[in-house]
């Protein structure tokens, strides 16, 4: 027991004398890193240090060749290739970076350069400056680059011929003279087109070829590709017209191109033409502001001279006759009166021509313009390699930009309004729904007030009864505005008869036929020519239940018990008119509600045009 106890206690001990000694030296390990620390934060040493103003030439490794950018006249230039476009911005920057290097760990009496990456360095940076002596030798410092410290993310390196220092420097000295060549060029700006809306003309030839043509009294847009020339969608063709005006490059790959083969640009993957206007300086306009300037130059020193043979004249007057001093001063004062309105015309001539200059600096005229895009290859960063215009330049351009136009084909452009006629130039409607036959006639008829203002009133009537200018509209506005989901491009064969048939008359003459056929559960085929659209069913069914309110055989039995009613009602009845033409013997119903009229005649004519516009807007 009693040496049991013993053993315990010294156990105790022992681990007491443990604890104290890993607590001493984990202190003293800790002063020590703090005093290094201190030590190398003080120690900072001085790699190479120089004014940016007196570094004359950087040259270091670029793609694995020895690249030399030499100051001239305050620019740089590249050795041996003065007509590379150097970025000027890139390269003070580089010459900032390494003008002061300094390293806050040096490694002396170094046996092994490999450990570093310094007996093979990964580039070699030579920087040349003046002497701080006038007439001094220019100085050389060669600075070797060996590997990457991943901890500290600091690159090791040596001076010059010292081969048993190495130091240890930050990465921002060195990043900048770790870039391929194009990173040194100064690249140009894509032309963009500032004002899109001069565009008058867009062609894609490639897999898929389509050329876009804007009307310019309509302004609108049609597609034409290996089919016939249709309408486009102006939405569509609004948004690829505007992304001219924010085309960018991504980078340039070739300031200097001499084979297209390398980039694809001899056999273009897709060629964009892009026909434009452009706002520039009027030069004949300049010069015939020129001439009338001189020309009123010309009249103001007639007057001047005018005005100074005046005030001689009256001055002989007065010396000569003396005793007619009155009449000599009213006439007198009236020369000067004269004088004086000659030398504000003069004054006004010399304004005008002052004007007249200042304008001729402003005016401008409209430049038929033309861009033009090759685009060739695929990179490795999802864009392609491109050429614009007459230049030797290649850049490259995202994918997603330049897809939207050569993925695309005319059938992305065609416009899915299935039938438009403008209410406004609407003669007649003739409509077969579900084998029955009726016509709308529109009258247009002007009056002219007390004032002299016009006024249009249009009536509607079914046949030959008047119709109801809402009903009609709004039948009508669902009608002309019917949109489709998509276009069959195969041939269309219909299985039975069209449940709604509608022929447009135009005032003009023009005609314009559509029919809907039932395709499937979700769609009506609209066949307009030889189009057919495929419209959403629901849409569909919507204009059959307006055109059913048009007709008056929307609810059949509720129309039997309101006829009974409307027989009590002397106001109704007096207002309402039986159709003139029979429609189809075989349903009464239809033909005895075909007629629809307004309430009255007068009410109709008063709210026409203020309907009429509601209508349009709609």
């Amino acid at each position: 027991m009693k040496n049991k106890t013993v053993k315990m206690v010294l156990a105790v001990v022992v681990l007491g004398v443990c604890c104290g000694a890993y607590a001493g030296v984990k202190t003293y390990v800790a002063h020590q890193e703090q005093k290094e620390s201190e030590e190398d934060s003080e120690e900072s040493t001085t790699v190479f240090t120089a004014s940016t103003d007196n570094i004359k030439s950087l040259d270091f490794m670029v793609d694995d060749t020895e690249t030399t950018f030499e100051k001239d006249d305050d620019s740089w230039v590249k050795k041996d290739e003065t007509d590379f476009p150097v970025n000027q911005t890139t390269l003070d920057s580089a010459a900032s970076a390494i003008a002061s290097v300094d390293s806050d760990r040096v490694l002396e009496d170094v046996d092994d350069l490999s450990e570093y990456g310094l007996d093979s360095p990964s580039n070699t940076i030579k920087i040349v400056t003046k002497s701080d002596e006038e007439d001094g030798d220019d100085i050389t410092t060669t600075l070797y680059v060996g590997d990457e410290n991943s901890s500290t993310s600091q690159y090791y390196v040596r001076k010059d011929d010292d081969e048993k220092t190495v130091y240890l420097i930050d990465s921002s000295c060195v990043e900048p003279f770790a870039k391929s060549l194009n990173d040194y060029a100064q690249m140009e700006d894509f032309p963009a087109i500032s004002n899109t809306d001069t565009i008058t003309k867009i062609s894609v030839d490639g897999d898929n070829s389509y050329e876009l043509s804007k009307d310019e009294d309509t302004s609108t847009w049609s597609v034409k590709g290996s089919e016939d020339e249709e309408k486009a969608d102006s939405a569509t063709v609004s948004s690829l017209v505007s992304s001219f005006g924010s085309m960018a490059y991504s980078s340039l790959a070739d300031y200097k191109c001499d084979d297209k083969s390398k980039y694809g640009l001899d056999k273009p993957y897709a060629t964009i033409t892009v026909d434009y206007q452009e706002e520039v300086a009027d030069d004949d306009t300049d010069e015939d502001t020129q001439d009338d300037t001189t020309a009123s130059g010309e009249t103001a020193d007639e007057d001047a001279s005018s005005v100074e043979e005046n005030s001689d004249d009256a001055e002989q007057d007065t010396e000569s006759d003396e005793s007619v001093s009155e009449t000599t001063d009213e006439t007198s004062e009236a020369e000067d009166t004269d004088g004086e309105e000659a030398e504000d015309e003069t004054s006004e001539n010399s304004d005008s021509a002052s004007d007249n200059e200042d304008s001729s600096e402003e005016e401008t005229k409209m430049a038929d313009k033309q861009l033009t895009i090759l685009v060739g290859n695929e990179t490795d960063d999802s864009s392609r390699y491109v050429m614009v215009n007459d230049s030797n330049e290649v850049y490259t351009m995202s994918t997603d930009t330049l897809s939207a136009l050569t993925d695309k084909s005319e059938e992305d452009f065609w416009d899915m309004t299935v039938s438009y006629v403008s209410l406004n130039s609407l003669g007649s409607l003739k409509v077969n729904y579900q084998g029955s036959d009726y016509k709308v006639n529109v009258s247009r008829e002007t009056s002219t007030d007390d004032d002299g203002n016009d006024t249009e009133t249009v009536t509607y009537k079914l046949n030959g009864s008047d119709l109801d200018e809402t009903t009609f509209t709004t039948f009508y506005n669902k009608l002309i505005n019917m949109t489709a989901q998509k276009r069959l491009t195969d041939k269309y064969e219909p299985d039975g008869d069209a449940e709604l048939t509608a022929i447009f008359t135009e005032e003009d003459g023009d005609t314009q036929e559509v029919a809907y056929y039932s395709y499937d559960t979700n769609y009506y085929a609209a066949v307009v020519d030889n189009k057919v659209y495929l419209v959403n069913k629901m849409n569909v069914k919507e204009l059959f239940t307006a055109f059913e309110s048009v007709v008056g055989t929307e609810e059949d039995s509720s129309d039997k018990t309101d006829s009974d009613e409307a027989t009590t009602d002397d106001t109704k009845s007096d207002s309402t008119d039986m159709p003139g033409e029979s429609i189809e013997e075989s349903d009464d119903s239809t033909s005895e509600t075909a007629g629809i009229t307004n309430d009255s005649d007068t009410s109709e004519e008063e709210n026409t045009d203020s309907q009429e516009t509601d209508s349009t807007e709609e």
